[in-house]
């Protein structure tokens, strides 16, 4: 009979640790829980929302700055390609008239030499 109750407060005793180590295993869920829900709570609160919020608005007008630079200095580099252009064709235009001048000087000078005879031609006649 004492061994009945023995193997009775035995068995007891397992059910209660089980029973307890069951019960610690869900207060430590319920712990984590909690704190999973208050990192969650803090994280995505209405402070936290607003704060990212204002970070969004923040990053936007930047971003909306950066993009009125970008076209000014886009604007700007159209503008410098234009004089660019503009001052090639009048490079294209002194060349021209550079190469007609150098012309007409090559042709006077030409004319000019051309009743001398070469040096060579004088000494054979010698």
């Amino acid at each position: 009979m004492e061994n009945r109750q023995d193997s009775s407060n035995n068995n007891d005793n397992k059910n209660y640790k089980r029973k307890r180590e069951n019960d610690n295993n869900f207060i430590d869920i319920n712990a984590n829980a909690a704190k999973s829900i208050t990192d969650l709570w803090q994280q995505y609160s209405p402070t936290a929302w607003s704060e990212m919020y204002n970070e969004y608005v923040k990053y936007t007008i930047r971003m909306t700055e950066i993009y009125q630079e970008y076209a000014k200095s886009y604007e700007r580099m159209t503008d410098l390609y234009k004089e660019l252009a503009i001052n090639a064709e009048k490079m294209t235009e002194l060349y021209k008239e550079s190469a007609k001048r150098t012309e007409k000087m090559s042709k006077h000078w030409f004319n000019y030499f051309s009743w001398m005879k070469p040096l060579s031609e004088n000494k054979e006649e010698k």
